[in-house]
């Protein structure tokens, strides 16, 4: 088995992941178009900020209930409704003129990230109801050859169509990708007892909480969640300072640094083979690397290698977030899939944009090679934790456990 043939075999998950990729296409569109225009309109880097605060607001609020609505309604007909909702709010910045508009920006980011706080837990959620659990591996590979390329083909292709065709047509591309995504959800024929099981909507006797606190495994993939975003909040505000401070390449050193980002994951993809056993053992390993990268990316003399090390951290990257996903998928029940993917988004969404702002202030501090190798020491850090917490963790028996709480 290998990726090819697990996404031959999986035609379901095929139109799940056409329709994630176009419309993260889309957003990536949105989102260059999007600080294009504010920064036109404003010309402050304050009104960028406040938008990255209203997208990173909607996940702390709606991204369990998206959770708790994919666990007790059909998530194909939740998935449709959203891209649909999300089409008008994607459009509507094409009527900003002036700064008198702003509030259209504003409202339409809001909504948009709304919509994504509550997608994004239910198609998580999706993907082990329609994939063969001894596919789940695959498909997670799979999944990170989706987010590198929507990574590299979003970014660059959304500044250059800005570029050539003017701010208006990214927005208007954007709401084309929600009706394409629609359309390839509307393929997806879930299996015939999943359809049943979710005609009806579940009655949970025990609350998300208790459950998560009753089970050893839970509570380290939420610390997971939670700690992880705190290192790579302030990497990602990292790539760009390199290209533009530290190797003084302008615009296109950060579009070879996102190129390379998403070239990583995608590699990462074509290692699943090799990731059928131990997936905790290798979580650990593959964190506690991406850790040595940021080590050596604090001291590269030169972009290049710079651009080498980036590749070398979004790999290793790629490789653990498959690992991690896939163990979550078969231990989590299905009943509870969407439950757990909405808290968890919650938690790593709210503590990406807590650790994005932090960034800013701690470069006013640090020099950026320093904060650099600060991001690499607490990954390595986490890595020990991680495994301590992991000792207890007996994956088998959890499992089993969790089933007969969730009946």
């Amino acid at each position: 088995m290998n990726n090819w043939k697990a996404w031959k075999m999986e035609k379901n998950y095929q139109n799940l992941f056409w329709a994630g990729t176009v419309s993260g296409i889309g957003y990536r569109f949105t989102q260059v178009a999007t600080l294009t225009l504010l920064y036109q309109i404003t010309g402050s880097g304050f009104a960028i900020g406040i938008l990255f605060a209203i997208r990173m607001a909607p996940f702390l609020l709606l991204a369990p209930i998206g959770g708790k609505l994919a666990d007790r309604f059909s998530k194909k007909k939740l998935l449709i409704t959203i891209d649909l909702i999300r089409i008008p709010f994607a459009i509507s910045p094409i009527f900003v003129q002036g700064p008198e508009h702003l509030w259209i920006v504003f409202i339409s980011a809001f909504c948009l990230a709304a919509g994504e706080a509550l997608y994004a837990p239910a198609r998580m959620a999706s993907i082990p109801r329609v994939v063969k659990q001894d596919r789940l591996l695959y498909v997670n590979a799979i999944e990170q050859i989706m987010v590198g390329g929507v990574l590299v083909l979003g970014s660059s292709s959304g500044g250059i169509i800005s570029y050539l065709f003017g701010l208006h047509v990214p927005f208007f591309l954007d709401g084309i990708s929600f009706l394409l995504s629609a359309f390839f959800l509307s393929k997806i024929t879930p299996p015939a007892a999943a359809a049943t099981k979710t005609s009806i909507p579940t009655q949970h006797t025990t609350s998300a909480w208790k459950l998560i606190f009753g089970s050893s495994a839970l509570i380290v993939f939420l610390i997971i969640e939670l700690t992880m975003p705190l290192a790579n909040g302030i990497d990602n505000v990292l790539m760009s300072v390199y290209a533009l401070d530290i190797f003084q390449m302008g615009d296109l050193g950060v579009g070879f640094i996102y190129a390379f980002l998403g070239l990583g994951f995608v590699l990462s993809s074509f290692f699943s083979n090799l990731l059928k056993r131990k997936l905790i053992t290798l979580i650990v390993i593959f964190i506690a690397l991406e850790g040595v990268g940021h080590l050596i990316l604090s001291v590269v003399p030169a972009f290049s290698l710079a651009l080498l090390t980036i590749l070398f951290i979004t790999f290793v990257g790629g490789i653990s977030n498959i690992c991690l996903s896939t163990l979550i998928m078969k231990i989590v029940p299905k009943s509870r899939h969407g439950t757990f993917f909405g808290l968890t988004a919650m938690v790593s969404n709210t503590s990406l944009g807590i650790s994005m702002g932090a960034a800013g202030l701690l470069l006013e501090v640090f020099d950026p090679r320093t904060l650099s190798f600060i991001v690499g020491i607490t990954y390595i850090i986490f890595t020990i934790v991680y495994s301590i917490l992991f000792i207890q963790v007996d994956p088998i028996k959890e499992k089993r456990n969790l089933i007969k709480k969730t009946g």
